[in-house]
């Protein structure tokens, strides 16, 4: 079995693990949840939980499936306001959700993370427990997911140019903050 060491999940909009899946998504836009007192990439392999209740579910699972994990390639953070409508065309969710993400926890910045996702051979079927619940970023699912035949989502000359674009309005964005 190949799993990936720390049992360590991210919690996402399942919308949001379909378009990573698909290849239409390469970053994550990220502030924490409630229930995290400050966010932080805290591992540099980790699988993806998605979550539904954001999206009209408001009943937990018996089961949750587990079907995609993600590597990280680069990271950037920001406070810049400016830099949602350049990322718009680059994520899943809706200008209002980025904004509402860009407005909480004022005090904190924006974080950005490419990843290089990767589809499971097979969804791995976790149950799920109350450790998992409540509005927090990261959790250490128990089972054991095996990786071994797991496929890219994107080639890395297609993951290379997606990233490359964002880092480009990043920068186009940053230059503009400066010049003002």
């Amino acid at each position: 079995m190949n799993a990936l060491p720390n049992h360590t999940a991210l919690k996402e909009w399942s919308s949001v693990v379909e378009s990573l899946g698909r290849g239409d998504q390469v970053i994550l836009l990220r502030k924490g949840g409630i229930a995290d007192v400050s966010f932080g990439v805290e591992a540099e392999r980790f699988y993806l939980y998605p979550t539904y209740f954001h999206q009209g579910e408001t009943e937990p699972r018996a089961q949750v499936p587990i079907t995609h994990w993600c590597e990280v390639v680069s990271t950037w953070t920001t406070r810049d306001h400016d830099v949602l409508g350049r990322l718009e065309p680059f994520v899943a969710i809706p200008r209002e959700t980025l904004e509402a993400r860009f407005r909480f926890r004022s005090d904190q910045a924006l974080h950005l993370i490419a990843v290089r996702t990767f589809v499971l051979p097979a969804p791995a079927e976790i149950a799920f427990r109350e450790a998992y619940a409540g509005c927090l970023s990261w959790i250490s699912i128990e089972e054991e997911i095996d990786v071994e035949g797991s496929r890219p989502s994107l080639l890395e000359a297609e993951l290379r140019a997606k990233i490359d674009l964002v880092s480009s309005e990043l920068s186009v964005a940053r230059a503009g903050s400066a010049a003002r």
